[in-house]
């Protein structure tokens, strides 16, 4: 019997979760995961952690190499593919070479927004999204007094605390009118708000950026220029404006495509043999750029091109965010407009805790907890079985 192959592109979770699956399903068959990370596979969440302490690398590696090793996974780290040729089943790499698959899943994840805008190529202007990205900024910090990162998101927020935490003066700017809109309500974006400005970070709102200006002499960044003309000094400017979806991979593929990898809940492209899972594929319209969701695609991808046979569901996924000396968790429905809904508010504004939770009739449809989470566990069953 021919040996059947899974070609997989991408090493982060989607991907290893992937990998893992399609071994479990399938003893026998050959799994090559193809990385451009020189890297070992590494948790991209806890970058930040590595501006913090530049010593901690190992302890963010998802495995070591005898997890590839014992799981016969061959990892090729520091790949580069050029592109896929669907009807060939061929993956074309950078150095020339091709390999053939019987299946391939797509993890190419996403990578990080950098917007348009004057002086984005300064020397001292970062974005946050790989290792290599944390050891650069980790090192650039040795030189810095200021910082400033741009968009208020969670791993804005993250990224500041860390550089707070190495002694620069840092400000966060958020183009919108509150930080984490989409996590919390009015009252407890306040509330978190006056937690980031006791731990020392500023935090400017409305404040949307327009220029970023540097040194004429020496090329480094100095300062930001807000549309409203006032000017920021910085010696170090971290964007994390969001992120974008990498499907270079498949330019010249007439594959779906909406913004991401259009996917089934089987996790099939609209191309035979090709699966996607992770920050790269839209499933069935909802995308949510969360860790366990890309975890948990990864598996679907990885059983069923596999020869296995599954369906993702995706519950509703809270938000966990634990960083400025607090802790959040949100789901469902946070900020009703259903005059039928009714909320139960608790709140402490010495203490900065806030527990809010939504009832339609007597079911539960969502909740913010701020500071003390500790009903997280037991309110997010109640929401799945709602």
């Amino acid at each position: 019997m021919t040996e059947q192959t899974i070609v997989i592109i991408g090493s982060g979770i989607a991907g290893l979760s992937a990998a893992e699956a399609a071994r479990k399903t399938n003893p026998d068959i050959r799994i090559i995961i193809l990385s451009e990370n020189p890297h070992l596979p590494y948790h991209r969440p806890r970058l930040p952690g590595v501006i913090m302490d530049p010593e901690s690398v190992e302890k963010i590696r998802l495995h070591d190499e005898a997890w590839y090793e014992n799981l016969d996974l061959d990892l090729r780290r520091g790949v580069s593919v050029k592109g896929v040729r669907a009807d060939d089943h061929a993956v074309d790499l950078a150095d020339g070479t091709s390999l053939s698959y019987d299946k391939l899943i797509l993890a190419t994840g996403s990578r990080s927004f950098m917007p348009p805008m004057k002086g984005n190529d300064l020397e001292g202007v970062f974005t946050l999204w790989t290792l290599d990205d944390a050891l650069a900024i980790s090192n650039y910090i040795q030189g810095a007094r200021t910082a400033i990162v741009i968009g208020g998101g969670l791993l804005g927020l993250e990224t500041a605390y860390a550089l707070k935490q190495r002694g620069l003066e840092t400000t966060i700017l958020e183009r919108g009118s509150a930080l984490l809109a989409r996590q919390l309500d009015e009252r407890s974006s306040a509330m978190f708000q006056e937690q980031v400005e006791r731990v020392g970070v500023q935090v400017l709102k409305n404040a949307a950026t327009e220029e970023i200006l540097g040194h004429p002499e020496t090329g480094r960044v100095r300062a930001v220029r807000l549309e409203d003309g006032r000017e920021l000094a910085a010696d170090l400017i971290i964007v994390s404006t969001g992120v974008r979806a990498r499907l270079e991979v498949m330019d010249g593929v007439d594959v779906a495509i909406d913004r991401c990898f259009v996917v089934n809940n089987k996790m099939e492209t609209t191309i035979p043999d090709v699966y996607a899972a992770g920050d790269c594929a839209l499933m069935e319209g909802i995308w949510y750029g969360l860790w366990p969701v890309s975890m948990r695609e990864g598996k679907i991808a990885g059983t069923n091109a596999a020869g296995g046979d599954e369906t993702c569901h995706i519950p509703t996924p809270p938000y966990l965010v634990n960083t400025m000396e607090t802790r959040i968790a949100s789901a469902g429905d946070i900020a009703p407009k259903d005059p039928q809904v009714s909320s139960q508010i608790h709140f402490d504004e010495t203490q900065l805790t806030y527990d809010r939770r939504n009832f339609l009739g007597d079911k539960l449809v969502g909740y913010i907890l701020l500071g003390d989470t500790t009903p997280f566990s037991m309110l997010s069953r109640e929401l799945q079985q709602a």
